[in-house]
């Protein structure tokens, strides 16, 4: 499976909210109304020690929790 594909992870999350019942944080094209960077892709950023990160949801995240804020400017999608 590949480890970011933003179509199969919303597919992933809607099926883990449809199996889960509860409400759907997530944006549902994927793209964050604050930072406008798609959640289900990776983004590479740096620490406060200099060190590379990916940040962004994997499918497999997708369809295992619910989604609640962006990974990429962490805003929380929970109001």
């Amino acid at each position: 499976m590949e480890k970011y594909n933003k179509l199969k992870a919303i597919a992933a999350q809607k099926e883990y909210i449809r199996e889960n019942g509860g409400p759907f944080f997530a944006p549902k094209h994927g793209v964050c109304w604050k930072c406008h960077k798609n959640i289900y892709e990776p983004e590479t950023a740096i620490n406060a020690n200099g060190n590379e990160y990916i940040t962004g949801i994997t499918v497999e995240e997708a369809g295992n929790r619910r989604i609640t804020g962006c990974p990429h400017c962490n805003r929380s999608y929970c109001s």
